[in-house]
């Protein structure tokens, strides 16, 4: 078996540059050391805000068997010796590796002692695969660690060999502290709009990143709203949040619109057993309350769900319904009507985190007022490659609408991605035939059936695809309408996810395809939908839409 890799999702993808050497060399590690090694990397997101890259950094930490942790700063491309230094030339600034490699060393050290009351111990690799050390006997640091052009085969090879040579952890000791610590201070958290909720999916953020910048302010009251778009980071920034109140024992209500979301959230809240946590959409959190204070809701009534905010304002609530933090997640879908109720969930210091994207609201609800809240606005999109944005963009800018639409979008990910696919129908027989075709196309690349997701841009009630138990040799995964006892989502037995795009907001899969693309005319609702729609594909977009909308589609993202 090969070596564990964190972030485990490594290579289907195209990487530029740097990227595509990292890559290789993260390949080859896997391959080399045994499943008993665990490899942490950083490829996904190498990028900061304005495209710059990120150097100085070490690419790669390993952990061994033995409980050392292999530091490993990778510099492609000559290099010059200065009194035993290895100096890289990075445009007018001149980086001396061995320095780098030894104050993150220490940096890693210092803070697992503080946290841990332990030792960690760091073993610094330097790697240069384009660059032979002329006297290495010669360098201020152990030539026995510098791997250069003559043995850049021999990588895996060397870590192997210090771990077998040491006997300073010969009991074997219990590395899951250390994993549990790199992780953490990697940045390494599950990603929530993971489709697979049993892949250990996680992403890696920059020091820049969305998290980041919310982790650096410091105002009071703690009233921060998050204008960010998709891709951006905010549900992990969400999930952040859970995890920093609950080291500090401090109580928290994560609420958002859409039912499977927070379903998905409540997942990674108990995997992570993030004690004090209490995860709901709205209309869930409202139902909760009434219950909690003995009141029936009648779900037969009409009009009953728009009434749900007045009922629980005019009901006295336990202090156990008061919460030291509360984060609002897709705040684009919450009336104003709803925040007196979040509000009833707060104390004066109660820390606040809303969390929105204007162009993801589906339903033409207004922004809700939050007079005196500092704002935060972020354009990175870290999930989608280059392609699907630039076909977003695309789009945008051909078709025109009544009122101008600020899509305010960067593509922030290092990945190329796979180049768009079209399927064209022109009858309901012909849809559940390409679509079919569609999926048989993202096996074709590569992707096993849980990879990938069937979005339709109709609801459940209108669709033809969502009705199908299977198209062709693939059966169909739907949702069955029905809970689990902790809230989660029953499905089917298929094997291919398929649901309609406003249930798939929130989360994402390598390979989408979006069918049931049938618009009389292209207005500004539909392109909200088709943003929803393509963002959430994490490599390959496939679209199966109908003959006249497909060719103004296929037009509008080629030119």
């Amino acid at each position: 078996m090969p070596a564990k890799v964190y972030p485990t999702d490594t290579s289907e993808m195209a990487l530029d540059g740097a990227q595509a050497r990292e890559r290789d060399v993260l390949l080859q590690l896997q391959a080399d050391l045994p499943e008993n090694y665990t490899v942490y990397h950083g490829i996904h997101w190498s990028r900061i805000e304005h495209g710059l890259t990120v150097t100085g950094r070490i690419q790669f930490l390993v952990l061994g068997p033995s409980g050392i942790v292999y530091s490993i700063l990778m510099k492609t491309g000559l290099m010059k010796l200065d009194q035993g230094r290895v100096i890289k030339q990075l445009g007018e600034q001149r980086q001396d590796v061995f320095n780098a490699l030894a104050e993150q060393g220490a940096l890693l050290s210092q803070k697992f002692k503080q946290q841990h009351q332990g030792t960690l111990r760091i073993e610094p690799i330097f790697y240069c695969p384009d660059f032979t050390v002329p006297d290495a006997s010669g360098l201020t640091v152990n030539a026995e660690r510098v791997v250069d052009a003559r043995h850049k085969n021999e990588l895996a090879a060397l870590i192997q060999a210090i771990d077998l040579s040491t006997d300073l952890f010969s009991s074997h000791p219990d590395t899951k502290p250390i994993h549990s610590f790199l992780c953490n201070e990697l940045n390494l958290v599950p990603e929530v709009g993971a489709l697979s909720q049993a892949a250990e999916t996680l992403v890696t953020r920059l020091s820049h990143g969305l998290e980041q910048w919310v982790a650096r302010l410091s105002f009071e009251p703690f009233r921060l709203r998050v204008t960010g778009t998709a891709g951006s980071g905010k549900s992990q920034l969400a999930f952040s949040e859970l995890q920093r109140n609950h080291r500090l024992k401090a109580r928290t209500l994560y609420v958002c619109y859409n039912r499977p979301l927070s379903s998905h959230m409540a997942k990674q809240v108990r995997d992570a057993n993030l004690m004090g946590a209490a995860v709901f959409n709205f209309h869930a959190l409202c139902d909760r309350m009434l219950r909690d204070a003995g009141q029936e809701v009648d779900y037969s009534a009409p009009g009953v769900f728009g009434r749900l905010a007045e009922q629980v304002l005019a009901t006295s609530l336990d202090k156990r319904w008061v919460f030291d933090s509360i984060v609002v997640d897709e705040g684009q879908d919450f009336d104003q009507s709803w925040l007196p109720v979040l509000q009833r969930c707060s104390h004066s210091g109660t820390r606040w985190l809303w969390l929105e994207d204007p162009i993801q609201n589906l339903y033409a609800k207004p922004a809700v007022s939050l007079p005196g809240w500092v704002s935060l606005h972020t354009p990175m999109n870290y999930r989608n490659p280059k392609r699907v944005v630039q076909a977003l963009q695309l789009v945008q800018h051909e078709f025109k609408f009544e009122s101008p639409l600020n899509l305010d979008v960067e593509a922030a990910c290092p990945l190329e991605g796979l180049p768009l696919e079209f399927f064209e129908y022109s009858d309901d027989e012909g849809l559940l035939s390409q679509t079919a075709k569609a999926i048989t196309a993202c096996l074709r690349h590569g992707f096993t059936r849980d990879k990938i997701a069937v979005l339709s841009m109709r609801g459940h009630e209108k669709s033809k695809v969502l009705a199908q138990p299977s198209l062709g040799p693939h059966s169909l995964r739907h949702f069955t309408g029905r809970y689990d006892e902790h809230g989660s989502q029953i499905f089917t037995e298929g094997n291919v996810h398929a649901e309609s795009v406003y249930r798939f907001k929130g989360q994402s899969a390598q390979a989408v395809v979006v069918t049931e693309l049938a618009f009389e005319e292209f207005n500004e609702a539909d392109f909200r939908k088709l943003f929803v729609a393509m963002t959430r594909a994490k490599l390959l977009l496939v679209f199966v839409g109908h003959a006249d909308t497909l060719q103004r589609l296929k037009s509008a993202a080629h030119s």
